[in-house]
């Protein structure tokens, strides 16, 4: 093992992934690609702004994995994000939508990243949300309740997902 730090937290992990951006990197070229992603990154930043303790941990192909050690402020971030990647693509033509999803529990921080099973569990969450949309688990539900009036939420149900042993029960975000 390296000398990397180890250390158990509890919060919230977002992922994002851009919909359409192979399909979009195959028109429009790499460079408009990259300066796409670019553009998320800047968003995503943006909407990080007014929160504490959380940060972009890593970019993955054309997503990004995020960090909140409040559920409340990433689900808030959350929002924040998807009405951003709408307003951008009204007003500056961006041209693709973005899926995200959530779950909160108990991850490994080692060095700069965070890995474990709340980890892999939001990745899978984020896989089942379609464009424009944020699915997350029971555990945010749970964590948000009575404290984000801002946020109501559609039961999905238990969805099996791949790699986990039992269904894990999701919710979409209404608008």
């Amino acid at each position: 093992m390296n000398d990397a730090r180890v250390e158990s937290r509890i919060g919230a992990i977002l992922f994002t992934d851009l919909v359409g951006f192979t399909e979009y990197t195959d028109a429009c070229g790499d460079i408009a690609a990259v300066t796409l992603l670019d553009q998320q990154q800047v968003i995503v930043s943006n909407a990080l702004v007014e929160f504490s303790d959380c940060r972009i941990v890593k970019e993955l192909g054309d997503g990004l994995m995020v960090w909140f050690a409040h559920v409340v402020d990433g689900l808030a971030a959350a929002v924040r994000i998807l009405q951003s990647i709408g307003t951008a693509r009204d007003d500056s033509g961006f041209p693709l939508g973005v899926r995200m999803g959530m779950h909160a529990g108990e991850v490994i921080e080692r060095g700069e990243d965070f890995v474990g099973h709340t980890v892999n569990i939001a990745s899978r969450v984020s896989d089942l949300a379609g464009p424009g949309e944020l699915v997350v688990s029971e555990q945010v539900v749970r964590a948000v309740a009575g404290e984000s009036a801002a946020a109501t939420f559609r039961p999905i149900g238990p969805v099996r997902v791949k790699g986990v042993s039992e269904p894990i029960w999701l919710h979409r975000l209404v608008s």
